[in-house]
Protein backbone atom coordinates (compact mmCIF):
# COMPACT_ATOMS: atom_id res chain seq x y z
CA UNK A 1 0.00 0.00 0.00
CA UNK A 2 1.36 3.41 -1.04
CA UNK A 3 1.77 6.22 1.46
CA UNK A 4 1.28 9.82 0.40
CA UNK A 5 4.67 11.49 -0.04
CA UNK A 6 5.64 15.13 -0.50
CA UNK A 7 7.56 16.23 -3.60
CA UNK A 8 9.08 19.70 -3.87
CA UNK A 9 10.09 21.40 -7.11
CA UNK A 10 11.95 24.65 -7.80
CA UNK A 11 10.43 26.48 -10.79
CA UNK A 12 11.61 30.11 -10.46
CA UNK A 13 10.16 30.94 -13.89
CA UNK A 14 6.71 30.72 -12.27
CA UNK A 15 5.97 34.47 -12.34
CA UNK A 16 6.95 34.68 -16.00
CA UNK A 17 4.75 31.68 -16.77
CA UNK A 18 1.82 33.41 -15.06
CA UNK A 19 2.29 36.44 -17.31
CA UNK A 20 2.27 34.15 -20.35
CA UNK A 21 -0.93 32.50 -19.16
CA UNK A 22 -0.85 29.33 -21.28
CA UNK A 23 0.72 25.92 -20.59
CA UNK A 24 3.32 26.12 -23.35
CA UNK A 25 5.60 28.79 -21.86
CA UNK A 26 9.32 28.46 -22.58
CA UNK A 27 11.47 30.14 -19.94
CA UNK A 28 14.37 32.38 -21.01
CA UNK A 29 17.92 31.06 -20.57
CA UNK A 30 18.61 32.86 -17.27
CA UNK A 31 15.48 31.33 -15.68
CA UNK A 32 16.33 27.83 -16.93
CA UNK A 33 19.85 28.22 -15.54
CA UNK A 34 18.49 29.41 -12.20
CA UNK A 35 16.14 26.41 -12.04
CA UNK A 36 19.03 24.06 -12.77
CA UNK A 37 21.59 25.60 -10.42
CA UNK A 38 19.28 26.12 -7.43
CA UNK A 39 17.22 22.96 -7.91
CA UNK A 40 17.80 21.82 -4.30
CA UNK A 41 16.77 25.10 -2.68
CA UNK A 42 13.33 23.78 -1.53
CA UNK A 43 15.14 21.18 0.60
CA UNK A 44 15.31 23.81 3.36
CA UNK A 45 11.51 23.95 3.35
CA UNK A 46 10.71 20.26 2.89
CA UNK A 47 9.78 18.07 5.90
CA UNK A 48 11.96 15.05 6.63
CA UNK A 49 11.20 12.17 4.30
CA UNK A 50 10.25 14.40 1.37
CA UNK A 51 11.57 14.31 -2.20
CA UNK A 52 13.11 17.09 -4.28
CA UNK A 53 12.42 16.80 -8.00
CA UNK A 54 15.47 17.61 -10.13
CA UNK A 55 16.04 17.73 -13.90
CA UNK A 56 16.87 14.35 -15.42
CA UNK A 57 20.33 15.49 -16.55
CA UNK A 58 21.48 16.43 -13.04
CA UNK A 59 23.90 14.24 -11.03
CA UNK A 60 21.51 12.63 -8.57
CA UNK A 61 24.22 10.95 -6.49
CA UNK A 62 26.11 14.22 -6.07
CA UNK A 63 22.87 15.94 -5.07
CA UNK A 64 22.15 13.19 -2.56
CA UNK A 65 25.59 13.58 -0.98
CA UNK A 66 25.17 17.37 -0.81
CA UNK A 67 21.84 17.02 0.99
CA UNK A 68 23.23 14.45 3.41
CA UNK A 69 26.23 16.64 4.11
CA UNK A 70 23.92 19.41 5.27
CA UNK A 71 21.90 17.02 7.41
CA UNK A 72 18.76 17.48 5.28
CA UNK A 73 16.66 14.31 5.38
CA UNK A 74 15.22 14.63 1.88
CA UNK A 75 15.82 12.57 -1.24
CA UNK A 76 16.41 13.83 -4.80
CA UNK A 77 14.37 12.24 -7.57
CA UNK A 78 14.49 12.78 -11.33
CA UNK A 79 11.47 14.57 -12.80
CA UNK A 80 10.75 11.58 -15.04
CA UNK A 81 10.50 9.29 -11.99
CA UNK A 82 7.97 11.26 -9.92
CA UNK A 83 5.06 9.14 -11.14
CA UNK A 84 6.83 6.05 -9.77
CA UNK A 85 6.24 7.35 -6.25
CA UNK A 86 2.51 6.77 -6.51
CA UNK A 87 0.21 9.03 -4.44
CA UNK A 88 1.97 12.31 -3.77
CA UNK A 89 1.49 15.90 -2.71
CA UNK A 90 3.24 18.20 -5.17
CA UNK A 91 4.82 21.43 -3.93
CA UNK A 92 6.29 23.49 -6.78
CA UNK A 93 7.77 26.91 -6.00
CA UNK A 94 4.56 28.23 -7.57
CA UNK A 95 1.58 26.72 -9.38
CA UNK A 96 0.86 27.71 -12.98
CA UNK A 97 -0.38 26.05 -16.16
CA UNK A 98 3.16 25.37 -17.40
CA UNK A 99 4.38 23.42 -14.36
CA UNK A 100 1.11 21.48 -14.29
CA UNK A 101 1.64 20.53 -17.95
CA UNK A 102 5.25 19.50 -17.22
CA UNK A 103 4.15 17.21 -14.39
CA UNK A 104 1.38 15.66 -16.49
CA UNK A 105 3.90 14.99 -19.26
CA UNK A 106 6.02 13.06 -16.74
CA UNK A 107 3.11 10.80 -15.87
CA UNK A 108 1.81 12.48 -12.72
CA UNK A 109 -1.92 11.86 -12.44
CA UNK A 110 -4.20 14.88 -12.78
CA UNK A 111 -5.94 14.09 -9.49
CA UNK A 112 -2.76 15.15 -7.67
CA UNK A 113 -2.65 18.51 -9.45
CA UNK A 114 -4.74 21.71 -9.30
CA UNK A 115 -7.67 21.94 -11.70
CA UNK A 116 -7.86 24.54 -14.45
CA UNK A 117 -10.35 26.47 -12.34
CA UNK A 118 -7.99 26.50 -9.36
CA UNK A 119 -5.11 27.64 -11.57
CA UNK A 120 -7.27 30.43 -12.98
CA UNK A 121 -8.02 31.61 -9.45
CA UNK A 122 -4.32 31.56 -8.56
CA UNK A 123 -3.45 33.61 -11.63
CA UNK A 124 -6.23 36.11 -10.92
CA UNK A 125 -5.15 36.51 -7.30
CA UNK A 126 -1.51 36.92 -8.38
CA UNK A 127 -2.37 40.04 -10.40
CA UNK A 128 -0.76 43.06 -8.75
CA UNK A 129 -4.12 44.82 -8.51
CA UNK A 130 -4.72 42.61 -5.47
CA UNK A 131 -2.40 44.94 -3.55
CA UNK A 132 -4.98 47.68 -4.14
CA UNK A 133 -7.74 45.46 -2.73
CA UNK A 134 -5.69 44.75 0.40
CA UNK A 135 -4.92 48.44 0.95
CA UNK A 136 -8.61 49.26 0.58
CA UNK A 137 -9.70 46.39 2.83
CA UNK A 138 -7.43 47.68 5.60
CA UNK A 139 -9.04 51.10 5.42
CA UNK A 140 -6.44 53.19 7.21
CA UNK A 141 -4.10 55.19 5.00
CA UNK A 142 -0.80 53.61 6.05
CA UNK A 143 0.87 54.53 2.76
CA UNK A 144 -0.10 55.73 -0.72
CA UNK A 145 -2.26 53.14 -2.46
CA UNK A 146 -1.06 51.86 -5.87
CA UNK A 147 -3.00 52.96 -8.94
CA UNK A 148 -3.78 50.73 -11.92
CA UNK A 149 -3.66 52.54 -15.25
CA UNK A 150 -4.30 51.16 -18.74
CA UNK A 151 -3.58 54.20 -20.93
CA UNK A 152 -0.16 55.37 -22.01
CA UNK A 153 -0.85 59.05 -21.41
CA UNK A 154 -2.20 58.36 -17.91
CA UNK A 155 0.96 56.45 -16.98
CA UNK A 156 3.15 59.25 -18.33
CA UNK A 157 1.15 61.82 -16.33
CA UNK A 158 1.62 59.74 -13.17
CA UNK A 159 5.37 59.35 -13.53
CA UNK A 160 5.83 63.04 -14.31
CA UNK A 161 3.85 63.93 -11.19
CA UNK A 162 5.79 61.47 -9.01
CA UNK A 163 9.55 61.34 -9.76
CA UNK A 164 11.06 58.25 -8.20
CA UNK A 165 7.88 56.25 -8.74
CA UNK A 166 7.66 52.57 -9.62
CA UNK A 167 5.85 51.18 -12.65
CA UNK A 168 4.98 47.50 -12.31
CA UNK A 169 3.63 44.96 -14.75
CA UNK A 170 0.60 43.05 -13.39
CA UNK A 171 2.39 39.69 -13.44
CA UNK A 172 6.08 39.56 -12.70
CA UNK A 173 8.34 38.74 -9.81
CA UNK A 174 11.78 39.06 -8.22
CA UNK A 175 12.22 42.54 -9.62
CA UNK A 176 11.37 41.58 -13.19
CA UNK A 177 8.73 43.75 -14.80
CA UNK A 178 9.42 46.69 -12.48
CA UNK A 179 10.72 50.05 -13.68
CA UNK A 180 11.86 52.77 -11.29
CA UNK A 181 11.51 56.20 -12.88
CA UNK A 182 14.02 58.66 -11.44
CA UNK A 183 14.09 61.14 -14.33
CA UNK A 184 10.70 61.32 -16.08
CA UNK A 185 11.91 63.95 -18.54
CA UNK A 186 15.33 62.57 -19.41
CA UNK A 187 14.65 58.82 -19.43
CA UNK A 188 13.92 58.00 -23.06
CA UNK A 189 13.81 54.25 -22.59
CA UNK A 190 10.90 54.33 -20.15
CA UNK A 191 8.42 55.38 -22.85
CA UNK A 192 9.21 52.32 -24.96
CA UNK A 193 9.00 50.18 -21.82
CA UNK A 194 5.54 51.55 -20.96
CA UNK A 195 4.24 50.94 -24.48
CA UNK A 196 5.54 47.38 -24.51
CA UNK A 197 4.22 46.59 -21.03
CA UNK A 198 0.73 47.89 -21.83
CA UNK A 199 0.70 45.97 -25.11
CA UNK A 200 1.68 42.70 -23.42
CA UNK A 201 -0.22 42.88 -20.13
CA UNK A 202 -2.91 45.52 -20.57
CA UNK A 203 -2.19 47.79 -17.61
CA UNK A 204 0.47 48.97 -15.17
CA UNK A 205 0.44 49.37 -11.43
CA UNK A 206 1.88 52.77 -10.55
CA UNK A 207 3.29 53.45 -7.08
CA UNK A 208 4.72 56.52 -5.40
CA UNK A 209 8.34 56.04 -4.37
CA UNK A 210 8.91 55.97 -0.61
CA UNK A 211 11.97 56.75 1.53
CA UNK A 212 12.81 53.16 2.45
CA UNK A 213 13.96 52.18 5.94
CA UNK A 214 13.60 48.40 5.83
CA UNK A 215 12.14 45.77 3.50
CA UNK A 216 10.52 42.78 5.16
CA UNK A 217 7.77 40.23 4.67
CA UNK A 218 5.39 38.05 6.57
CA UNK A 219 5.31 34.43 5.45
CA UNK A 220 1.82 32.94 5.49
CA UNK A 221 -0.06 29.71 4.81
CA UNK A 222 -3.66 29.58 3.59
CA UNK A 223 -5.49 26.39 4.48
CA UNK A 224 -9.24 25.72 4.34
CA UNK A 225 -10.17 29.39 4.25
CA UNK A 226 -7.87 30.45 7.11
CA UNK A 227 -4.61 32.41 6.88
CA UNK A 228 -1.85 31.52 9.36
CA UNK A 229 1.32 33.47 10.16
CA UNK A 230 4.32 31.17 9.68
CA UNK A 231 7.24 33.56 10.09
CA UNK A 232 9.06 36.73 9.09
CA UNK A 233 11.77 37.62 6.64
CA UNK A 234 13.96 40.70 6.70
CA UNK A 235 15.80 41.50 3.50
CA UNK A 236 17.31 44.17 1.29
CA UNK A 237 16.28 44.68 -2.31
CA UNK A 238 18.53 46.20 -4.94
CA UNK A 239 17.81 49.27 -7.07
CA UNK A 240 15.56 47.23 -9.37
CA UNK A 241 13.55 45.71 -6.47
CA UNK A 242 15.25 42.35 -6.92
CA UNK A 243 16.03 40.23 -3.86
CA UNK A 244 19.48 41.11 -2.58
CA UNK A 245 20.30 39.75 0.87
CA UNK A 246 18.08 38.06 3.45
CA UNK A 247 18.83 37.88 7.16
CA UNK A 248 18.87 34.37 8.66
CA UNK A 249 17.99 34.37 12.37
CA UNK A 250 15.35 32.97 14.73
CA UNK A 251 11.79 34.18 14.25
CA UNK A 252 11.67 35.98 17.60
CA UNK A 253 14.81 37.96 16.80
CA UNK A 254 13.47 39.16 13.45
CA UNK A 255 10.15 40.11 15.04
CA UNK A 256 11.89 42.08 17.79
CA UNK A 257 14.04 43.92 15.26
CA UNK A 258 10.99 44.99 13.25
CA UNK A 259 8.94 45.90 16.30
CA UNK A 260 11.72 48.13 17.61
CA UNK A 261 11.53 50.08 14.38
CA UNK A 262 7.72 50.08 14.26
CA UNK A 263 6.01 49.34 17.61
CA UNK A 264 2.53 48.95 16.08
CA UNK A 265 3.67 46.09 13.87
CA UNK A 266 1.49 43.32 15.34
CA UNK A 267 -1.87 45.12 14.95
CA UNK A 268 -1.02 45.91 11.32
CA UNK A 269 -0.13 42.27 10.64
CA UNK A 270 -3.43 41.28 12.21
CA UNK A 271 -5.26 43.57 9.78
CA UNK A 272 -3.33 42.15 6.83
CA UNK A 273 -4.27 38.60 7.84
CA UNK A 274 -7.94 39.63 8.10
CA UNK A 275 -7.72 41.05 4.58
CA UNK A 276 -6.11 37.81 3.37
CA UNK A 277 -8.97 35.84 4.94
CA UNK A 278 -11.41 37.97 2.97
CA UNK A 279 -9.73 38.11 -0.43
CA UNK A 280 -7.25 35.23 -0.75
CA UNK A 281 -7.90 32.33 1.63
CA UNK A 282 -11.39 31.42 0.29
CA UNK A 283 -9.83 30.68 -3.12
CA UNK A 284 -6.28 29.49 -2.40
CA UNK A 285 -4.57 26.77 -0.39
CA UNK A 286 -0.81 27.07 -0.07
CA UNK A 287 2.10 29.30 0.95
CA UNK A 288 2.27 33.01 0.25
CA UNK A 289 4.41 35.94 1.24
CA UNK A 290 3.37 39.55 1.74
CA UNK A 291 6.19 42.01 1.13
CA UNK A 292 6.02 45.11 3.32
CA UNK A 293 8.16 48.16 3.88
CA UNK A 294 9.04 50.56 6.67
CA UNK A 295 9.69 54.07 5.36
CA UNK A 296 10.30 57.62 6.53
CA UNK A 297 7.10 59.61 6.52
CA UNK A 298 8.13 63.17 5.57
CA UNK A 299 11.42 62.59 7.44
CA UNK A 300 9.52 62.76 10.74
CA UNK A 301 8.56 59.23 11.74
CA UNK A 302 8.69 55.66 10.48
CA UNK A 303 5.53 54.51 8.71
CA UNK A 304 4.55 51.21 7.11
CA UNK A 305 3.47 50.08 3.67
CA UNK A 306 1.51 46.94 4.65
CA UNK A 307 1.28 45.41 1.18
CA UNK A 308 3.99 46.10 -1.39
CA UNK A 309 3.69 42.70 -3.09
CA UNK A 310 1.62 39.53 -2.74
CA UNK A 311 3.44 36.35 -3.77
CA UNK A 312 1.15 33.33 -4.02
CA UNK A 313 4.04 30.88 -3.99
CA UNK A 314 7.10 29.95 -2.00
CA UNK A 315 9.57 32.78 -1.50
CA UNK A 316 13.22 33.36 -0.69
CA UNK A 317 11.96 34.76 2.61
CA UNK A 318 10.46 31.39 3.44
CA UNK A 319 13.84 29.81 2.80
CA UNK A 320 15.65 32.24 5.12
CA UNK A 321 12.92 31.83 7.76
CA UNK A 322 13.28 28.04 7.65
CA UNK A 323 17.07 28.27 7.83
CA UNK A 324 16.83 30.33 10.98
CA UNK A 325 13.90 28.66 12.72
CA UNK A 326 14.02 25.00 11.75
CA UNK A 327 17.71 24.57 11.04
CA UNK A 328 19.26 26.92 13.61
CA UNK A 329 21.42 28.83 11.13
CA UNK A 330 22.49 32.46 11.20
CA UNK A 331 23.95 34.86 8.69
CA UNK A 332 23.10 36.63 5.45
CA UNK A 333 21.63 34.69 2.55
CA UNK A 334 21.98 35.73 -1.07
CA UNK A 335 21.84 34.39 -4.61
CA UNK A 336 25.15 35.06 -6.34
CA UNK A 337 25.68 34.94 -10.08
CA UNK A 338 28.91 34.44 -11.98
CA UNK A 339 28.93 36.75 -14.98
CA UNK A 340 31.57 34.71 -16.80
CA UNK A 341 29.86 31.29 -16.48
CA UNK A 342 26.24 32.38 -16.10
CA UNK A 343 25.79 30.05 -13.12
CA UNK A 344 23.99 30.83 -9.86
CA UNK A 345 24.82 29.87 -6.29
CA UNK A 346 22.94 30.21 -2.99
CA UNK A 347 25.26 31.47 -0.25
CA UNK A 348 24.94 31.86 3.51
CA UNK A 349 27.63 34.17 4.86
Amino acid sequence: MYRMVDVYLFNPEHDLALAHGAHNYTAPPFARQLRHDLRLLPAWLAPAGSYIAIPDDCPINEDRRWLQGLGLDVEPIAMSRIADLGPCRLHPWGWDATVRHQLLSHGVLGKYLPTDEELNWMRRLSHRRMTIAIHQAMGAAFSPCPVELDRYDAVVDFMQAHPGCYLKMPWSGSGKGIYRVLDPEGDRHVHHWIEGALRRQGSLLCEVGLDRVQDFAIELLCRDGVTMLMGYSVFDNDFHSQFGTGRVAPREELHEMLQCLYPDLDPVIGQVIMAMNEHIAPHYNGPLGIDMMLYWNQNVSIAINPCVEINLRMTMGMVTAAMGDRHGLRGNFKIASDASSGHYQALLQ
